[in-house]
């Protein structure tokens, strides 16, 4: 992009009055020749108004494009375990039932994937409890308490009495 600015309909409009013909001695010609130049700035910025809409949306259509800054492919993420089932299964599902609509059909995804899914899940292995703040903080004061515990305690030394004189 440039620096410069596109010229305001005001600055334009300074410009083309400074160089307005001499030879216009009546007010209806001066009239006549504000009416044109309005008409004439007001296209000109209709146009360059269209023309930067076009640059902006081709330079979205750019940043779209899956390219990095080189201009190289960027690599796609992987499928997750769902949308590789979805894709798998969409077709089997529209040939199966085709007088299903699009929610229903991936309704009846969204059951078998549940389904699926508790296979996937193996019922032998305890599953591992969810993590919180609260725990890691409860724990950590348990640790700061046993190290408390674990320090010797400094015993405050009696003074000695001395020996009666």
């Amino acid at each position: 992009m440039t620096a410069v600015a596109a010229p305001t309909i005001a600055i334009t409009f300074k410009e083309r009055i400074m160089n307005m013909p001499d030879d216009l001695n009546t007010k209806k010609d001066v009239d006549e020749y504000f009416k044109q130049l309005m008409k004439d700035i007001k296209e000109e910025m209709k146009k360059e108004k269209i023309e930067n809409a076009e640059k902006k949306k081709n330079d979205k259509k750019k940043k779209r494009d899956n390219l990095d800054e080189d201009g190289n492919e960027k690599p796609k993420k992987p499928l997750n375990k769902y949308q590789q089932f979805i894709r798998d299964n969409q077709e089997r599902i529209k040939e199966e039932f085709p007088e299903l609509s699009n929610t229903e059909r991936f309704t009846k995804l969204a059951e078998e994937w549940g389904k699926f899914k508790a296979t996937l899940e193996d019922p032998t292995e305890p599953a591992e409890p969810v993590k919180t703040v609260a725990d890691e903080e409860e724990k950590e004061e348990e640790e700061e308490k046993e190290e408390k515990e674990e320090k010797p305690k400094k015993v405050a030394k009696k003074p000695k009495k001395k020996a009666a004189e």
